[in-house]
């Protein structure tokens, strides 16, 4: 069993996991903004901007650690 978590289907579907897990959880943070910061509903379009960039960053520093793993280097 442990042989099919090493194959490349697995491997971008963990991918895909984390991304949504990690999107999922900054835009969270952004609606606890929103609801719970006077500006928040005035800075709506800039926080979804800024859940963007931090996600872009976080998976950039994820994907090259997971491709090692993932393709055996």
């Amino acid at each position: 069993m442990i042989g099919h978590y090493k194959t490349v289907v697995f491997g971008l579907g963990e991918v895909g996991l984390v991304g949504a897990i990690l999107f999922h959880a900054l835009n969270g943070l952004r609606i606890i903004l929103v609801d719970f910061w006077s500006q928040g509903t005035k800075r709506q379009r800039g926080l979804f901007w800024g859940v963007v960039i931090v996600w872009a960053v976080l998976m950039a520093g994820f994907l090259p650690r997971h491709l090692m793993h993932m393709f055996g280097a």
